[in-house]
């Protein structure tokens, strides 16, 4: 009876490692870019 138990706890544990595995993992925002330092300035010849 105990080997009945072991598997079941196997498979479901097989399971929840598959299941896991395949959700999307959940990425960090990418910071804002900084504008460029020289878009803002007036070119004077």
């Amino acid at each position: 009876m105990f080997w009945v138990f072991a598997q079941v706890f196997l498979a479901f544990g097989l399971a929840v490692a598959i299941v896991w595995w395949t959700f999307p993992k959940s990425r960090k925002p990418k910071p804002p870019e900084r504008p460029n330092a020289d878009a803002g300035k007036d070119t004077k010849p």
